[in-house]
């Protein structure tokens, strides 16, 4: 009789071991990929969905997000983004003006920086915080008559996967600006906007060395650029 080749058990469990340690090395960096990679995805989305509301809003109301907020008489935003958020899937509530001190109490956690630490300064703290029917938040920040006639505003933040994590700015947390034209553009500092002294260096606030909120970030989240190195991703090479 011509006898079969075949493994033998302990080639079977040493070719299965080699397997456990290729999976266990490259699985990690695979899963944080497809991670990065949604987020991409879903800050396109939220970035899409801003301009069209924006231009919804204009386009029904007669007048512009930014001149809306320039009829607010007060200090907060809370008329403009009730009105901006008809555009939107659906408002599943607005809640109370967000603030540093009151921020975990309605959003149930605190927004990070880059750095993975808790920030001191919010950067939308003048509105009721409404969050989505998909369960994105919304809040905006001082409305444009608070300063008068600045280039643009106000800025407008979301959280573009809602309660998930990591709700780090940067990743998840997104600070954009409305044009005088009806538009939206990544908020990017002072060239931009009235910047208030928790943000003295907003040009270079998107790093992992910054302590406040990171919230230029957005300009390199459009663009898909790395704010360390031009000639690479922000999505790929950028976020760890």
């Amino acid at each position: 009789m011509k006898k079969e080749k075949a493994f033998t058990l302990a080639e079977v469990l040493v070719t299965l071991g080699i397997i456990g340690i290729v999976a266990a090395m490259t699985l990690p960096a695979l899963v944080a990929k497809h991670r990065k990679k949604v987020l991409h995805t879903q800050f396109l989305k939220a970035y899409s969905d801003i301009q069209n509301a924006a231009k919804r809003f204009q386009a029904d109301e007669g007048i512009s997000v930014y001149e809306h907020s320039q009829k607010e008489v007060d200090t907060i935003s809370t008329s403009t983004i009730k009105v901006l958020m008809k555009y939107f899937i659906g408002a599943k509530k607005g809640s109370i003006t967000i603030t540093s001190s009151t921020v975990e109490t309605v959003l149930g956690f605190k927004p990070k920086n880059l750095k993975g630490s808790p920030v001191t300064g919010i950067p939308c703290d003048r509105s009721i915080v409404t969050e989505e029917i998909g369960g994105r938040f919304f809040s905006m920040d001082d409305p444009v008559s608070y300063y008068g006639d600045p280039p643009n505003g106000p800025k407008i933040c979301i959280d573009i996967n809602g309660r998930k994590g990591p709700n780090i700015y940067g990743y998840d947390w997104f600070v954009f600006t409305f044009t005088k034209d009806g538009g939206v553009k990544p908020f990017i500092g002072n060239s931009l906007q009235n910047l208030g002294p928790d943000m003295p260096n907003p040009e270079s606030a998107c790093s992992y060395t910054y302590s406040n909120a990171t919230y230029t970030c957005a300009y390199f989240a459009v663009t898909d650029t790395s704010p360390e190195d031009p000639s690479k991703s922000y999505w790929t090479d950028f976020l760890k």
